[in-house]
């Protein structure tokens, strides 16, 4: 078995942007037996999924809330690859400590809304929301060994703490072998430039892995809220297993470094609807706008 930092190098090494999809599962398959961190959600956890709004459209079906259709599935994305899709959604743990984060709208805007990255940047955008709720077990690998997100969320300190414990009942060898790779793995699923979809090539194939493993996905820290709320991404077939119980319609107006979020739209479900129709909300924009200093949407070009 090859040493694993010579593994690790070898990934490191490629020329990403050639598309090096075999060389990347060569050597995964060359890596052998790693430990990691399986999470279970079970009945009733809430997952929320996002998107934005483009050009006035409006989303009242549940296909619209679900995973990207194979067919428009083209790039690499962080946990998927033109070959497989996957749903994507946020979660945040059962059990919050004081200031920390608590409110999945947060992550989805972070993670869907482009100009929410930059703090110069102001703007307006429509987006909507898909709350789903666990019916049947999804099991996930979690993607936790990162130091400086332990410090941002004490779910990641407790999963990452979890995992060290159980390598330790191994041997020597096998909790160096694993920390080191999943450790590099962690790296993967946390980059934040990004020049092409190739960059996301590694996260993806190893999610694929995971796949191909028989569990149900992945869950890893949001890189846009620096590690304080988590993602997943999880096969179409997994969402069998979700039952959409709401779905709303929101507006993001920025400022800069400020956001404040309307709500629009709302619709609750049973969980068996394949339509339906938003209920419009009396919109405060007025009121948002002036939190931010402003009195129109113009102001926030």
């Amino acid at each position: 078995m090859k040493p694993i930092h010579q593994s690790i190098e070898a990934l490191k090494n490629l020329e990403l942007s050639k598309y090096p999809r075999d060389e990347i599962q060569s050597i995964f398959n060359e890596i052998g037996r790693i430990g990691f961190v399986e999470v279970i959600f079970h009945k009733g956890k809430v997952i929320l999924r996002s998107r934005p709004n483009y050009n006035g459209e409006r989303f009242e079906k549940k296909s619209d809330y679900s995973f990207k259709p194979q067919e428009c599935n083209k790039t690499y994305q962080r946990a998927s690859t033109p070959h497989s899709t996957m749903f994507y959604g946020t979660v945040v743990p059962e059990k919050i400590q004081p200031g920390e984060l608590d409110n999945m709208r947060v992550i989805g805007i972070a993670e869907t809304i482009p100009m929410m990255k930059d703090n110069q940047q102001s703007g307006y955008q429509k987006i909507s929301f898909g709350k789903w709720v666990v019916a049947e077990d999804i099991r996930l690998i979690a993607i936790v060994y990162k130091e400086s997100f332990s410090k941002e969320s004490s779910y990641t300190k407790e999963l990452a703490d979890a995992y060290k414990g159980f390598l330790y009942s191994t041997s020597l060898e096998n909790q160096e072998r694993s920390l080191s790779f999943t450790s590099f793995l962690a790296d993967e699923f946390s980059k934040e430039k990004i020049s092409g979809d190739y960059e996301y090539m590694i996260s993806a194939l190893f999610s694929e892995l995971v796949i191909q493993k028989g569990l149900d996905g992945v869950l890893y820290p949001s890189v846009r809220v620096s590690g304080r709320g988590f993602n997943i991404a999880i096969t179409p077939e997994a969402t069998n297993k979700l039952k959409l119980i709401a779905a709303g319609e929101c507006s993001v107006y920025k400022l800069r470094e400020d956001t404040v979020v309307g709500n629009d739209a709302i619709v609750e479900l049973d969980g068996t609807e394949e339509t339906f129709i938003l209920r419009d909300i009396e919109r405060n924009e007025k009121e948002y706008l002036a939190r931010l200093g402003v009195t129109s949407i113009e102001d926030l070009r």
